[in-house]
């Protein structure tokens, strides 16, 4: 494993350089996100697409969709940005995926492995899921297996991985104690040179008691942003909540509002490797079918 976590650090140091070199001056601007628009019928269905990840270029993109050409229930799908427009979305085949669910999808920014969830070797149940990972060879998807049984919860959910740049953090949800039942709360866990430490729940703010799923953070490690229903009681959807890293501790809790936020469900953020791009799930008002896949660009002031 160290092996691995390694020559990923070297395939990825000079896109990083490039990244940090962008994205500091960016930084100094004053921006807002806007632009508000749903990708289109090339990438939305009328079931449910969900949950983007990208290579380090921007132009591959992973995506999770429920459709009727599908192979089961979920399943991936990917698409490639060409002439300004996402390709059509193309299912995986076999084997990553099956005649069970395969979802939340992430690509590491090289491209040569997936993580992704999936109740393949379980119960027909959705909810009993575990973690996988395919390596590519640069023909084809290896086998998918169990990426570590650390991060296996017997009869409950294991979903949405999100690592930064240096894989030296692996954040996830998690059905496990102490999420409350039915419910998933955000775990991390911390490789010791060898080895993940036991993943822990993470502190309020970040946790705060009800569900909170589908993280993603930033690849430098600084911002972390999830999907929450905290606020006002009994709340019947989700939002999008954006965290800092600062002192060590994740802090700052602040709602994304804006084109982020409508009365529906909105879920699943994730930003373009040059940050110029912000995507989302939402289920809002408009749509071509049960959820659909948006984008906001930001924005700099003058």
């Amino acid at each position: 494993m160290s092996e691995k976590i390694y020559s990923l650090l070297l395939a990825l140091f000079i896109g990083a350089i490039i990244l940090s070199c962008g994205s500091e001056k960016a930084e100094q601007q004053e921006f807002q996100w806007g632009n508000l628009k749903n990708l289109g019928p090339d990438i939305n269905s009328p079931g449910k697409d969900e949950h983007v990840s990208f290579t380090l270029d921007g132009k591959t993109m992973y995506f999770a969709s429920i459709r009727e050409e599908g192979m089961g229930k979920y399943d991936i799908y990917t698409s490639r940005f060409k002439d300004g427009e996402w390709s059509p979305a193309e299912l995986l085949p076999p084997p990553i995926n099956t005649l069970k669910d395969e979802y939340d999808p992430f690509i590491t920014l090289d491209g040569t492995e997936l993580f992704f969830a999936s109740n393949r070797d379980n119960s027909e149940q959705y909810w009993d899921c575990e973690i996988y990972i395919s390596e590519w060879d640069g023909e084809k998807w290896s086998e998918p297996v169990i990426y570590d049984r650390i991060f296996v919860t017997p009869d409950k959910p294991d979903w949405g991985v999100t690592i930064p740049r240096d894989f030296q953090t692996f954040i996830f949800s998690s059905g496990r104690a102490p999420a409350r039942p039915q419910s998933v709360q955000i775990f991390q866990s911390i490789w010791q040179g060898d080895k993940w430490s036991q993943p822990v729940a993470l502190p309020e703010p970040v946790n705060s008691g009800g569900w909170e799923a589908t993280p993603y953070i930033t690849p430098d490690g600084e911002t972390l942003y999830l999907c929450s229903d905290r606020g006002e009681e009994n709340k019947q959807d989700v939002d999008i909540w954006r965290f800092d890293f600062i002192n060590g501790q994740w802090t700052n809790p602040q709602l994304m509002r804006g084109p982020f936020l409508s009365d529906k469900h909105d879920y699943d953020p994730c930003i373009s490797p040059d940050g110029t791009k912000f995507y989302f799930t939402s289920d809002r008002d408009g749509g071509f079918g049960d959820s659909d896949i948006y984008v906001v660009e930001k924005i700099f002031k003058k």
